[in-house]
């Protein structure tokens, strides 16, 4: 069967698994799993699953495609991914995964913002074991390339100023929230955070840059992004051990390791976009804790209330389960809880099966079990993941089609709005919170879980249902959902005149003006926000934002324009 979990649907006609509904209002997350697991031992009724192993032939067959989609069709982006693969199933120091080095340098030197890129990956193919034909060749791409760069550096030095290269730097920092400025204050009603004004806030103002506690790629970015980072670039090395994650540079290798994807490496594909984010979280809570005592004990702990300096302190402090402390009630959870806990009781059986993950003394096991049980089911049900959108560039700066996801403890407590105050962009593993509209003090700060409504393409009961399915949300009263957006807005004579003289189009030169009066428009059409004008007052809001992302965090991701083509005569053929 294919690894993606459509075998689900056996367990809901089983009469073995009937008793399990019964233990869904338990208190305890773990008892619904662990029955589960008792049952599926007896009765042997585990999903079957393929797992892949590094392949010359799979390799090769990855390579070959790539070499037709580059010389061929001149389609950067499907060779980049099929090289990718290559490089993902090819044995290490194998002639294969050198070919595929040689190939993805010889692509990035078609563009000239990745001439760079292209010297990254002649370096690491040089430092394997390389015939002497392919030494030559990279010999020769390497004298091109760095003849170019020159090409490359102009570009940033032209977009570089200090407004920019300091525009994701928090100007102050909170004394409760490291990651905000003082303008966001945390507050807590009924044991549950909410994100408020601290003051007044002005349209485009930063708010908050905030890592993720953990952060996972969709499935689709898995062999163009980093693993741990999330960055996106054609020189990224794959993971020894497993065809399913490949990495900037050792250091974001190694820091996924201590994390816990030493773990996930053998059991990689089964994890689905669905759990992968949650069960990711589970590896790295175990790695942060001593000993298997102190994790039980944290599974123990979920979601408890408290004072407002009590939580804020476990969020924002020096708690490192920050991520499980503490989350809004979620009321619809129990019809996703039966599958997720047929989904964690068969991860729990092939860790126990493929790896040594779990403590050996049986008594210890069982307690390990129930603790991985319980943190992996809260995480799923409780923690609300964030959409992290990610900025692109090879030619055009575009919002990367595949949204990553992430847990973080301050954003995540913002509550959701169809028409929020707020935007968030992704910066790697981190994201940045901006204020999309004037924002009063004491106001809620809001954004939206499924994305801004001009961004989007549902709307009405599509995009209502979408909100409760994926994230538990009952979206009420709201225009959006129910598509009662105006059909006309008038604008006055002061919104006309300065919709009428916004800058558009370049941002590059006078960049910091241009933001500011785009702001000031912003802010004028705030009144109007279904209008037209607002739509294009908005889009070159978030082109301004994109163009500080990019500078600041690039993301390369390959893909052919016919004004980015830079045609360099390399006849070499592999």
């Amino acid at each position: 069967m294919n690894n993606n979990w459509t075998g689900l649907d056996k367990y809901y006609t089983d009469p073995s698994l009937k008793d399990i509904y019964n233990t869904l209002l338990n208190e305890d997350l773990s008892d619904c799993v662990v029955l589960a697991r008792n049952v599926l031992s007896k009765t042997n009724n585990w999903l079957i699953f393929q797992f892949c192993e590094k392949s010359t032939s799979v390799s090769r067959s990855f390579l070959e495609r790539g070499l037709i989609y580059f010389r061929r069709y001149y389609d950067a982006e499907q060779a980049l991914l099929a090289f990718n693969n290559a490089l993902t199933f090819a044995p290490i120091n194998s002639d294969v995964m050198q070919l595929a080095y040689c190939s993805r340098a010889e692509l990035c030197l078609c563009f000239p913002i990745t001439f760079s890129l292209s010297l990254n990956n002649i370096d690491t193919c040089l430092a394997l074991d390389c015939p002497r034909g392919i030494v030559h060749k990279l010999t020769e791409m390497k004298s091109t390339a760095s003849e170019l760069l020159y090409i490359e550096r102009e570009a940033l030095e032209y977009t570089s100023s200090p407004f920019v290269d300091n525009f994701f730097k928090l100007k102050s920092i909170n004394v409760d929230a490291p990651c905000a400025t003082p303008d966001v204050d945390v507050i807590v009603e009924s044991g549950q955070v909410k994100v408020v004004a601290a003051k007044d806030i002005r349209v485009g103002t930063l708010l908050v840059n905030e890592t993720a506690f953990m952060a996972a790629t969709h499935s689709k970015n898995v062999t163009t992004s980093c693993h741990y980072c999330l960055r996106m670039s054609p020189d990224s090395i794959p993971c020894e051990g497993c065809c399913k994650a490949m990495f900037c540079d050792e250091n974001c290798k190694e820091k996924s390791m201590s994390e816990g994807h030493d773990v996930e490496c053998k059991i990689v594909d089964i994890i689905v976009d669905d759990i992968k984010l949650p069960f990711q979280t589970v590896l790295k809570i175990r790695r942060l804790c001593s000993s298997w005592d102190e994790f039980i004990a944290v599974s123990k702990d979920l979601g408890a209330d408290g004072e407002k300096n009590e939580i804020t302190a476990k969020i924002f402090g020096s708690n490192k389960f920050s991520v499980l402390k503490p989350r809004a009630d979620n009321p619809f959870v129990h019809g996703r809880m039966f599958n997720r806990c047929m989904c964690i009781v068969n991860i729990i059986h092939y860790l126990e099966t493929r790896t040594s993950f779990f403590p050996e003394c049986s008594e210890e096991r069982e307690a390990a079990i129930r603790a991985v049980a319980r943190i992996f089911l809260y995480l799923c049900l409780y923690c609300t993941p964030v959409r992290m959108l990610h900025v692109t560039h090879c030619a055009k700066v575009e919002l990367h089609n595949f949204t990553n996801r992430g847990y973080f403890p301050l954003i995540g407590n913002l509550d959701h709005s169809c028409t929020p105050n707020t935007y968030v962009i992704g910066l790697r593993n981190s994201a940045a919170l901006f204020a999309l509209k004037p924002i009063k003090k004491g106001e809620l700060l809001t954004f939206s879980y499924i994305g801004h409504y001009l961004e989007t393409e549902e709307y009405g009961k599509e995009r209502a249902t979408k909100l409760l399915h994926d994230y538990g949300i009952a979206c009420k009263d709201c225009v959006i959902c129910e598509n009662n957006v105006p059909l006309t807005q008038n604008l006055n004579p002061e919104q006309l005149e300065a919709f009428r003289s916004m800058p558009r189009g370049q941002i590059e030169e006078n960049t910091k003006n241009i933001y500011k009066e785009i702001c000031r428009v912003m802010y004028l059409l705030n009144s109007v926000s279904f209008s037209k004008e607002y739509d294009e007052a908005y889009i070159e809001f978030i082109r301004c934002v994109m163009f500080f992302v990019r500078i600041n965090y690039r993301n390369d991701y390959l893909k052919t324009y016919e004004e980015n083509r830079l045609l360099i005569p390399l006849t070499t053929s592999i």
